[in-house]
């Protein structure tokens, strides 16, 4: 199963600069200290993997890049950025893994194995402009992990995350052929619409009304 956004999140990502208060320049420790560790979560496969849930990290910048350029097909690829990329740009790479967890909200799945840390997805959000209530998301999943449920529960998270912030919108585009995105998004409560400005795409938006906690996340399994 492919999932994958439209560009418009990728370009709308920007590293994270600091709060009023915060120091600048500290990088992960400043990360840390702000760290929304009630979205950490982890869960089994029906083939048997653990996976863990969490927001990203800084540190996350290597395994990022390596994600996006050996988990993702250059299919996938294509689908998650509407450009044939090969790997993820060093800028893009410090804006998806330098996150304020507020405007700019993002979470890596990750699987443990013989020792090894391998990321299998990713999801974020990031608010729009102007509208602060408003942001456009962002999901992939590896190719060799679909079809396992990571994808549903990384949107799950996503959208409960967002509605906590005080998100009331949040939307998506997705290219007219990705059927496997479509459906997703249509089983976890998104309506489809015509893109406003491309007839390539399909909105899908959600209206956030009901509150969502982390608890009632691991609860639905």
């Amino acid at each position: 199963m492919r999932h994958a956004d439209a560009g418009p999140v990728a370009a709308r990502a920007q590293p994270a600069t600091p709060r009023p208060g915060v120091r600048a320049g500290a990088g992960v420790m400043d990360a840390a200290f702000r760290y929304p560790v009630e979205w950490i979560d982890r869960f089994q496969l029906p083939r048997g993997d653990w996976i863990t849930l969490r927001p990203v990290l800084p540190q996350d910048d290597v395994q990022e890049r390596d994600f996006v350029a050996h988990g993702l097909t250059p299919q996938s690829r294509y689908l998650r950025f509407l450009v044939g990329l090969s790997e993820l740009p060093e800028a893009l790479t410090q804006a998806f893994t330098h996150v304020d967890y507020h405007d700019h909200f993002a979470l890596v799945a990750e699987s443990f194995g013989a020792g090894l840390q391998t990321q299998v997805g990713d999801a974020r959000f990031v608010r729009v402009g102007g509208a602060p209530e408003v942001a456009e998301f962002g999901i992939a999943v590896g190719d060799a992990w679909h079809g396992q449920g990571i994808g549903r529960r990384l949107l799950r998270t996503l959208v409960a995350a967002a509605r906590a912030q005080g998100v009331k919108q949040l939307y998506g585009d997705v290219l007219r052929g990705n059927a496997p995105m479509l459906a997703l998004a249509r089983a976890s409560g998104f309506r489809a619409q015509r893109h406003p400005d491309n007839a390539a795409l399909v909105r899908v938006q959600s209206l956030l009304t009901t509150p969502v906690t982390p608890e009632s996340i691991a609860a639905c399994g």
